[in-house]
């Protein structure tokens, strides 16, 4: 009778029931590296188009302005004035003629900024994380390069610093005269 019983109970043993939990924690590490993995590749790609969407923007705004470089400013006066890191542009929409000056400024090591200066107001940061920009001149055709970086270094990115890097050059046509 007494195996009779035992044979009728129905139940989980202590070895299923590891076994079990074994089971669910090797599943859920499993996704949960596969969450971080692609979080992660997530951050990366978010990073990596912030930096190319900052190039497209300053190239953009500073071919605008070169283009319109020269327009109304009288006979005499320099339409641009050209250094290998630093851009000034002047046109005349008003009564005044308009300066808009473009460098890079270094003051925060982790985060170099392209600024722009109008006239003689104080220079504000046009673009975060732009690490360079060279400006080169064939007659009225000025040459754009701009180098920008993440904003946030990348442990697992191998270059020698660890933050990755765009390039992009831009030509612009000066329409007015030098």
């Amino acid at each position: 009778m007494r195996k009779r019983v035992l044979k009728d109970q129905k139940g989980i043993t202590l070895i299923e029931i590891l076994i079990a939990a074994l089971l669910t924690l090797i599943i859920g590490a499993a996704a949960l590296g596969f969450y971080v993995t692609q979080h992660n590749s997530w951050l990366v790609q978010e990073d990596i188009s912030e930096m190319q969407q900052n190039l497209r923007v300053v190239l953009d705004e500073i071919s605008k302005n070169t283009r319109r470089a020269g327009y109304g400013v009288p006979a005499g006066h320099p339409t641009i004035l050209l250094h290998s890191d630093t851009l000034t542009l002047f046109y005349q929409d008003s009564l005044q003629i308009d300066t808009v000056k473009y460098y890079v400024s270094r003051a925060d090591s982790l985060h170099p900024r392209l600024m722009r200066q109008i006239n003689a107001n104080y220079a504000r940061a046009y673009a975060e994380d732009i690490e360079s920009i060279t400006f080169s001149q064939a007659d009225k055709l000025i040459t754009i390069t701009v180098v920008a970086r993440e904003g946030r270094r990348d442990p697992e990115y191998t270059g020698e610093d660890q933050y990755r890097r765009r390039t992009i050059t831009s030509r612009a046509l000066v329409r007015n005269r030098i």
